[in-house]
């Protein structure tokens, strides 16, 4: 007789592995519903922090003058995160498209302390072929900023103020951004 109460012919531990199936299933439904639906952020309405940096990359970043008054797209990055890599091309044509309507593209990168981090940042924005400046070690603003995962993206109005903010990428985050810039563009400056 036997005594066990397994299925005679099922694998041992069978409803376990439903179970951490479920669960498994369950951690991951409630991740994707983060990077498909995120939180409002906190940030906005707060004054965007001042650009300190190292240096920039790709051309001489702008002066707190050049940027007074001027509607901004930041993105915050490093040369070792996929997501950034893969956004890029969305924020390109972005870029393509809002740049002659008088909107600033900028690039925040921690990276550059070394020669290494310096050279695999320059090569990120040279091989994404990215048109805007992008300051590297700019840990100040990063600090200010409170960003503790890549990528992460700000509008910011006319007036220094974040009117967008948005941790990671998903669907639709190029139309929401577009829809903001939109509306800042219509205020009169």
């Amino acid at each position: 007789m036997n005594d066990d109460l397994s299925p005679p012919d099922g694998p041992r531990g069978f409803p376990k592995g439903i179970l951490v199936a479920g669960a498994i299933a369950l951690i991951v439904a409630w991740m994707l519903r983060l990077v498909i639906t995120p939180d409002s952020s906190a940030q906005i309405g707060k004054p965007f922090p001042p650009i300190e940096a190292g240096g920039w990359i790709n051309e001489p970043g702008p002066s707190p003058e050049d940027l007074k008054g001027q509607i901004l797209v930041v993105d915050a990055w490093a040369f070792w995160c996929i997501p950034c890599q893969a956004i890029a091309p969305y924020l390109i044509d972005l870029h393509d498209r809002y740049q002659s309507k008088g909107v600033k593209f900028l690039g925040l990168t921690s990276e550059g302390g070394d020669r290494k981090g310096l050279e695999m940042s320059r090569m990120f924005v040279d091989k994404l072929k990215i048109p805007w400046p992008n300051a590297y070690l700019a840990i100040e603003p990063l600090k200010a900023l409170e960003v503790e995962a890549i990528p992460q993206l700000w509008i910011v109005d006319r007036d220094n103020r974040i009117i967008f903010h948005e941790v990671g990428f998903h669907q639709g985050s190029i139309a929401s951004m577009e829809k903001v810039l939109d509306e800042a563009l219509s205020r009169t400056p």
